[in-house]
């Protein structure tokens, strides 16, 4: 029987009835019930948004907050305190300056300005290091109902393809409107034309942020070395996806794995890729995929307008207002530009957050805004692959500044066991089990006739008597 002893919790003394930061069955089932819940917000319950006014707010946001006040509550969770210091100077900055956008231009939006510290500040607290032990475990979670949604896109294409269905809105019919996220290309064709709807595994806002989903429980089984099937088939539905994005974080994440593990894996993983790469490049799947790899030279492209064009915007604003490089346009400046861009020639430019910081903040806040990043996700992470992915994507793939559905894949995976060496240890254990392998071969013993030692003959021929 599991008992509830006073526990000395971090930064105050014991907490009568609770279990704290010692090992205890009950804490372990705790955690593991609310990270699952904020697995499942951004994965299943994607599409579901809150009505607040005339905006709306992610599900994640409540479950993710309430999630970690009630691990607070029990000491399950600590504050990271470098990266609250941090977020808070850079919440100032960011106040400050859109404050004086606001009085100098008259623009900004109140509600993105108020939905920064709210959706970012769950990245200022993890778990207690007594719960570090569950990071695999949720880890292996998030790769399980990856690969049934991973089944689920497959599904969807193989179907359409061999004409048994025709793609239908299941969400849609089931969820009533006024709880559905508005302004995602839910369901849009492989190409112009094509009657085959893109994989998006039903439950996520867009097929490219399925992909970027699918991408990084791809890396998080080739961090583990295990799931050699769930990956298999998280790679097919990725294929499905026909999503550029899902390619470049899961590219980025394969490299980052080849710099921490060297040349013998580099190459075993680059003969894999070719194979497989290759093999779907022979698909009408993979041939639409390798077609859209100039997107960037082209100005309507969707790879234009994702990694080129909101680049030259900030630096034509520069241009024609030099004090924006240092206090920026506004809060949801970036959207509002989107938006007149779109209204005027049909084309739906995409600011990335990195590209949503620089336009509506500036310089300086951006700056501290990514040192926050950097202490809250990346420093001292579980899995430093995971979480250069995860900011990788968040900076560059998609527009997830104000985006918890997406941006909160990262808790579970690396902001919540910051402090927990499970990849280096990974490695680490890999690399003895290799060399202890490798002396047992070496002193293996010698099979076969038995050497016979004979003694030196003397000068006469005979043997030396001693």
């Amino acid at each position: 029987m599991t008992t509830t002893t006073d526990v000395p919790t971090p930064g105050g003394p014991a907490r009568p009835g609770r279990t704290a930061a010692g090992a205890s069955t009950v804490a372990d089932r705790r955690v593991l019930a609310v990270v699952t819940v904020v697995i499942v917000s951004i994965t299943l319950l994607q599409r579901i948004g809150l009505p607040l006014g005339g905006t709306q707010l992610s599900v994640s946001v409540p479950v993710a907050i309430g999630g970690l006040a009630y691990l607070l509550y029990h000491g399950d969770a600590v504050e990271n305190p470098r990266a609250t210091r941090v977020f808070v100077v850079a919440m100032a900055v960011a106040f400050l300056v859109a404050g004086i956008a606001l009085w100098r231009d008259g623009t900004g939006a109140l509600t993105s300005l108020i939905y920064l510290p709210l959706i970012w500040g769950v990245f200022c607290f993890r778990l207690h290091p007594a719960r570090h032990h569950l990071y695999e475990r949720v880890v292996d979670r998030f790769e399980t109902l990856m690969a049934v949604l991973g089944g689920i896109g497959v599904l969807q294409t193989a179907t359409q393809a061999v004409g048994l269905w025709s793609y239908v809105d299941v969400v849609k019919q089931v969820v009533p409107s006024t709880f559905l996220f508005l302004g995602y290309n839910t369901s849009y064709p492989i190409q112009y034309g094509s009657p085959i709807i893109k994989a998006n595994g039903f439950v996520f806002v867009e097929p490219s942020v399925y992909a970027q989903f699918l991408a990084l429980a791809i890396l998080s089984t080739l961090v583990r070395r295990a799931g050699t099937f769930r990956a298999i088939v998280m790679a097919i539905a990725l294929v499905c996806t026909i999503s550029g994005t899902g390619i470049l974080f899961l590219a980025f994440g394969i490299a980052v794995l080849a710099v921490r593990r060297g040349g013998r894996w580099t190459a075993r993983i680059v003969a894999f890729v070719v194979v497989i790469g290759g093999g779907a490049l022979l698909t009408p799947f993979g041939k639409i995929i390798l077609s859209r790899t100039t997107e960037t030279s082209e100005t309507n492209s969707s790879g234009s307008l994702r990694f080129v064009q909101p680049y030259e915007r900030i630096v034509e604003q520069w241009g024609n207002d030099p004090l924006s490089v240092l206090i920026g346009r506004g809060a949801g400046s970036a959207d509002r530009l989107a938006d007149q861009i779109f209204k005027a020639t049909g084309l739906p430019i995409n600011f990335s957050g990195l590209a949503k910081l620089l336009m509506e903040y500036g310089i300086p806040a951006t700056v501290l805004f990514c040192v926050f990043v950097a202490f809250a996700v990346t420093t001292r992470s579980p899995s430093p692959t995971l979480a250069l992915a995860s900011v990788f994507a968040s900076a560059f793939l998609t527009g997830s500044l104000l985006q918890p559905q997406v941006l909160y894949v990262m808790l579970p995976l690396c902001s919540l066991f910051l402090g927990y060496r499970f990849e280096a240890e990974r490695d680490r254990e890999r690399r003895t089990y290799r060399l202890e392998h490798q002396h047992h071969r070496e002193a293996r013993p010698v099979t076969g006739p038995v050497p016979v030692t004979v003694p030196p003959a003397s000068p006469d021929g005979g043997l030396r008597r001693r």
